[in-house]
C-alpha cells in the first residue's frame, strides 16, 4: 500500500511538472513568431498630405479641362449661328507669342484687351506726352489708342524695310516676364535679329573693348603691306605688323527696338550718340522724343509688350521673306558685291578691246542689301 501510494504521488508530481513546463514552451514559440501582428482588414490606410494635395490638384485640372471643352464646344456651336465671340476672336494672352497679329490685321480691340491704353497716374504724366492722352479717370491717364495704332504700323513698316535691306535689328526688353517674347521675335528675323534682356553699357560706343574676346583677326601680313608701313614711318622699320592683331567687331545695329525704355537708358544714350534709329514703347511718364519712332502704349504690362513685340516681329518676318525672294531672283554671278567692280571692268574691256584698270572693291555699306547693289549693277551691265 505504501509503495502504491508513493507511485501515485510520483505520477502526480510528474503531471504537475509537465503542466508547469507547457506554458514555457508556448512562450518560446510566441517569441520566435513575428512581433507585429497582421493588420485587420477593416483598418484604414494612411494617406500623406502631399498625396492628398496631388489628388486635389489633379481633380482641379480635370475640372478645368472639362470647362475648356465646354467653352470650345459652345463657341463652335454659336459660331455657326453668327456669333461674333468665337474661338478666333477671343483674346488669349499666349497667342501674343505663338501667333501674334500682323501689322495689317491688328485692331484697337487687340490693344485694349492687352491693356496697352493704361497709363500712369496724372501726377506722373510727362508734359510732352499730353497730346497722346485721351483723358483721365480716377487719377489715371488713358492713352489714345487712335494714335497708338498708326504709330505701331509706321514702326512695323520701318522695321520691315530695315530687314529687307539686310540690316541688323536688336530687341532690348528688360521687363520681367517678357524674356520669351524678346527671343522668339528676334528668332523670327533670322540672322538679322538679335535679342537681349540686359543691355551691356558700351555695346555700341565701346565695342572695341566689349567685343575684344570675339574680334576677327586680320589676314596674314604681306611684304608689300610691311614696306608700305615702313614707308609711312619715313623708312624706319619700327614694330613689324603682326597677323595676331585684332580689329574691333563692327557691331553697330541698324535699328534698336526698346520694349522698356525706362530700364535701358544706356542703350538710348549710346544709340543717340552713334546715330542709330530707335523704336520704343513710350508711356505717359516718358518723353516720346527720346526715341526715333515712339509707340505710345503701356510699357509696364507684359501682355502689351508681348503684343507689340509680336507685331514688330511679324513685320520683320515679312521683310526677311521679301529679302530672300529678291535674292533668289538675282543671278548667281551678281550675288556678291565684292566682285561687281571687276565684272564691270571685264565687261568694258571685252567690249572695247582695251585694257581697263581694275578698281578695288570698297566695303559694303552697313545696313545695305547685297541684292540691292546687285540690282544697280545689273542696270549698269545691261547699259554696257
Amino acid at each position: 500500500m505504501v509503495r502504491a501510494a508513493a507511485s501515485v504521488a510520483r505520477a502526480a508530481s510528474a503531471c504537475t511538472r509537465a503542466s508547469r513546463a507547457q506554458p514555457s514552451r508556448s512562450v518560446q514559440t510566441d517569441a520566435a513568431a513575428p512581433s507585429s501582428p497582421a493588420p485587420a482588414p477593416d483598418q484604414p490606410t494612411f494617406v500623406s498630405r502631399s498625396q492628398r494635395e496631388h489628388e486635389a490638384a489633379y481633380k482641379a485640372l480635370l475640372e478645368k479641362v472639362q470647362q475648356r471643352r465646354i467653352q470650345r464646344y459652345n463657341a463652335e456651336v454659336f459660331e455657326k449661328l453668327g456669333s461674333t465671340q468665337n474661338r478666333h476672336t477671343t483674346f488669349q494672352p499666349h497667342h501674343n507669342i505663338s501667333r501674334p497679329p500682323t501689322p495689317v490685321s491688328v485692331t484697337a480691340s487687340h490693344l485694349v484687351a492687352a491693356g496697352a491704353h493704361l497709363g500712369h497716374s496724372k501726377a506722373n504724366t510727362h508734359r510732352a506726352s499730353l497730346p497722346l492722352i485721351y483723358g483721365t479717370r480716377a487719377g489715371l491717364s488713358y492713352i489714345d489708342i487712335r494714335q497708338t495704332l498708326p504709330a505701331l504700323r509706321r514702326a512695323a513698316q520701318v522695321l520691315k524695310g530695315v530687314v529687307e535691306r539686310d540690316g541688323r535689328v536688336v530687341f532690348v526688353g528688360s521687363l520681367k516676364g517678357t524674356e520669351k517674347a524678346v527671343f522668339e521675335n528676334a528668332k523670327r528675323l533670322g540672322e538679322n535679329g538679335y535679342g537681349v534682356t540686359k543691355w551691356l553699357p558700351g555695346t555700341i560706343s565701346n565695342a572695341r573693348e566689349v567685343f575684344k574676346w570675339c574680334a576677327v583677326p586680320q589676314p596674314k601680313v604681306t611684304e608689300e603691306e610691311q614696306r608700305a608701313y615702313e614707308k609711312r614711318r619715313g623708312g624706319r622699320p619700327g614694330r613689324p605688323l603682326t597677323p595676331q592683331k585684332v580689329t574691333p567687331l563692327s557691331f553697330k545695329p541698324d535699328l534698336l527696338v526698346l520694349l522698356s525704355p525706362t530700364l535701358n537708358e544706356h542703350a538710348i544714350r549710346e544709340a543717340t550718340q552713334n546715330e542709330v534709329p530707335t523704336i520704343g514703347i513710350t508711356d505717359t511718364n516718358l518723353d516720346p522724343r527720346i526715341v526715333t519712332y515712339a509707340i505710345p502704349a503701356n510699357d509696364d504690362s507684359p501682355r502689351a509688350v508681348e503684343l507689340i513685340a509680336g507685331i514688330l516681329g511679324m513685320a520683320g518676318k515679312d521683310g526677311l521673306a521679301a529679302k530672300e525672294a529678291r535674292c533668289v531672283s538675282t543671278p548667281s554671278f551678281l550675288a556678291s558685291t565684292r566682285n561687281l567692280p571687276s565684272l564691270v571692268s571685264q565687261a568694258q574691256a571685252g567690249s572695247s578691246g582695251a585694257a581697263v584698270p581694275r578698281r578695288t572693291a570698297g566695303p559694303v555699306e552697313r545696313g545695305g542689301s547685297r541684292c540691292s547693289s546687285s540690282r544697280s549693277a545689273t542696270r549698269r551691265s545691261s547699259s554696257i
